[in-house]
């Protein structure tokens, strides 16, 4: 009887013990939820009500975190998410969202004047402005900015303008109107068209035709094969003159001018210079 006793005060202590532990565990797995997690459903391209109702469904919350402006994607619509799809979490976890905004958020319009041309697009780009086109007066700063226009109108530095607006740069040609090689951009898609064409201070004129192009996709992956005028050493142009274009999807034998950005570059210091 004596020992009985002896080894229950013993194993009283420990079966206690035991029980506390146990107990504890259980409920810190079911304070945590432990194992009840959700996959995140893929909400992209979804709007917000659409993505509020599927993440409901499976007992998630949603914030929207940031908007931004893609003119690709569906306007009012869910262009990222965090986590990503199929990332599992646990019921109640917020899910962040950024939205597409229905229009580009306005910024203020730069001071382009008195910067030469290239400084003038490479601000353009930074802020997200597109150059609209390049007109050219008398003007004994060659290629520099004496204005800019946004819708025909001059427009001031620190002025209102959605982003991913047009502006017309309005630049210096020479007092005795200079003249300009005619790139050749036969091989080109119409982002690089447009780059060649603005540093060698000439304008895109229009699209004759587009072989193959049945969406807006095609037209960007296209290459030229034909351009009027046509390029060559003797072949001068006005600054501010147009270049007309001819596009193919097929570009099995398109091979575009071998180093021709290095030649703008370089082409462009050198005027810099004088």
């Amino acid at each position: 009887m004596p020992a009985r006793r002896s080894i229950l005060r013993i194993l009283a202590p420990v079966a206690v013990a035991f029980l506390l532990i146990l107990s504890g565990w259980v409920w810190l797995r079911s304070y945590t939820r432990h194992n009840d997690k959700v996959e995140v459903p893929d909400m992209k391209g979804m709007t917000l009500e659409e993505a509020r109702a599927a993440l409901e469904d499976r007992h998630l919350l949603v914030e929207v975190v940031d908007s931004v402006y893609n003119d690709e994607a569906p306007k009012g619509t869910v262009v990222d998410q965090d986590p990503t799809a199929g990332h599992e979490v646990k019921r109640d976890r917020r899910i962040y969202l950024v939205m597409n905004a229905s229009q580009p958020k306005m910024l203020n319009m730069p001071a382009l004047v008195n910067l030469s041309k290239r400084q003038a697009i490479s601000v353009m780009e930074i802020v997200g402005l597109k150059v609209k086109e390049m007109q050219y007066r008398p003007d004994p700063c060659v290629d520099c900015v004496i204005a800019q226009l946004y819708k025909g109108q001059p427009i001031a530095a620190e002025a209102r303008i959605r982003r991913g607006e047009a502006v017309t740069l309005v630049l210096g040609s020479g007092e005795s109107g200079e003249r300009v090689n005619v790139p050749d951009l036969k091989g080109l898609p119409l982002v690089d068209v447009r780059m060649v064409l603005n540093m060698s201070s000439l304008n895109l004129g229009v699209i004759v035709e587009c072989r193959g192009c049945n969406t807006k996709a095609d037209s960007a992956f296209a290459r030229v094969f034909r351009q009027s005028p046509s390029a060559s050493m003797n072949n001068l142009i006005a600054m501010g003159g147009v270049i007309d274009v001819w596009l193919d999807t097929d570009t099995t034998d398109l091979a575009p001018v071998i180093d021709w950005k290095d030649s703008l570059i370089q082409r462009n210091d050198t005027d810099e210079i004088h």
